[in-house]
């Protein structure tokens, strides 16, 4: 039969659903059907054969559409099946693509989600050097409109040749570097467990910077200080206040990294006399985040240099706050250049404050204290899963130790009377 609304109308409610087929149409063109639901819904479909197969394609529910609208749709899926064209396939293909238009993020949109990740993995110091990088030299050259997966090798290239060719070959090395983290990101998020038969969000395929490589100078440093040199340091009378404070600080903590202790704020020191003075350098700002807290003893050497650094403290609690803004840490590049100004116009042998650490690792050794302890004090100590994620003691009775015996040869460097650690 040929439908009419006076049919279909006409359509009774039964206790099971059952169908009514028109018989309108040639053969392979598919039949328009309805389907009586025993709640009255009565809904259109079109039943076809496709490669011995029985398919249905569903059109809409009589009311919500007419007759004459199910009939348009009817002819459209005939045309579709005279040209060889499966509906109901190319229906989850156009579903399909629709997802993947509406999940997919453009490349910017990609660097805005990877800020988040590494907030949550990366340390601080990293984290700001990579965005920094990134809106300098990636964002500015690239559309709003570009698609992560269209971001070839090409483009990589000339922007990461555009750090280059001005002679900053380092930062070129970050660049690519931190690109090159940027896509893994996107691969290993898109191809994630959770994220399995569902469309990519990113749909990079292959990261664009594995195949750019440069060489760079190493910059595997050897340079260090030896007890004439820390004496000279020590007693300079020309150093900027702040750079000569950090200096003089860092030796006295055994070298910690540059970071843990130039953003430092006043929270992070205890001055107990019962229990010792200790500095705590959160997680937040040591270079590995799984690695917990870091808890140093201060000895007498580093506490009046820290409580005068207390005294003209920023008005967030940094200890070397910005010269500008006193909200924020000063920075590092302020630290490096006054450095190697001092030396320069003392005819000092060239360091940079990095170099700290490693002088401190070498005269630790020469004061006797094992590299078992030299590397607790300097956190070269937790590499392994054990340490990673078991071992929570805080080994603060052997820092103690080795800080006094650091402490111990450091006076003797400096002629000053050896005190224990803790003591006054």
């Amino acid at each position: 039969m040929k439908f009419t609304d006076k049919q279909i109308k006409s359509l009774k409610a039964k206790e099971k659903r059952y169908i009514v087929t028109s018989d309108e149409g040639a053969r392979g063109v598919g039949r328009l059907q309805v389907r009586v639901y025993p709640t009255g819904v009565k809904k259109f479909r079109v039943q076809y054969f496709k490669e011995s197969k029985r398919k249905t394609i569903s059109i809409g529910t009589y009311g919500a559409i007419t007759l004459s609208e199910a009939r348009t749709e009817y002819n459209k899926i005939s045309e579709k099946l005279l040209n060889d064209i499966d509906p109901q396939l190319q229906a989850k293909e156009e579903k399909v693509q629709k997802e993947i238009l509406e999940t997919q993020k453009t490349l910017k949109q990609m660097v805005d989600d990877f800020y988040v990740y590494i907030n949550e993995n990366w340390a601080d110091t990293t984290i700001k050097r990579s965005i920094l990088i990134l809106n300098r030299n990636l964002l500015p050259y690239i559309s709003n409109e570009l698609l992560p997966y269209d971001f070839d090798i090409d483009q990589a290239r000339e922007i990461i040749y555009r750090v280059y060719n001005r002679g900053a070959q380092e930062q070129a090395r970050l660049l690519r570097s931190i690109i090159m983290s940027l896509f893994k990101f996107a691969i290993d998020f898109d191809n994630s467990p959770e994220r399995f038969k569902k469309p990519d969000v990113y749909g990079v395929k292959m990261n664009p910077v594995r195949d750019i490589s440069f060489k760079t100078p190493q910059n595997v440093g050897d340079r260090w200080l030896d007890e004439d040199e820390i004496y000279k340091l020590w007693y300079a009378t020309d150093i900027p206040l702040q750079t000569h404070n950090f200096l003089k600080l860092s030796l006295c903590l055994a070298g910690q990294r540059i970071m843990e202790v130039y953003h430092a704020k006043v929270d992070d020191f205890t001055f107990d006399e019962r229990n010792g003075n200790t500095f705590i350098i959160p997680k937040s700002r040591i270079k590995i985040k799984k690695r917990s807290d870091h808890l140093l003893p201060i000895s007498h050497l580093a506490e009046p240099i820290i409580k005068s650094l207390i005294l003209n403290r920023g008005a967030t609690g940094y200890i070397f706050p910005h010269r500008d803004k006193a909200d924020e840490p000063a920075h590092i590049s302020t630290l490096r250049m006054a450095t190697q100004r001092w030396c320069k116009r003392n005819d000092f042998k060239l360091f940079s404050p990095r170099d700290v650490r490693r002088t401190c690792k070498t005269l630790m050794g020469k004061a006797g204290i094992s590299k078992v302890d030299r590397d607790i004090l300097q956190q070269h100590d937790k590499g392994d899963v054990s340490t990673l994620h078991y071992d929570r003691y805080d080994y603060l009775k052997e820092k103690k130790s080795a800080m006094d015996i650091w402490t111990k040869y450091l006076c003797l460097i400096l002629k000053q009377p050896k005190v224990e650690v803790g003591k006054r």
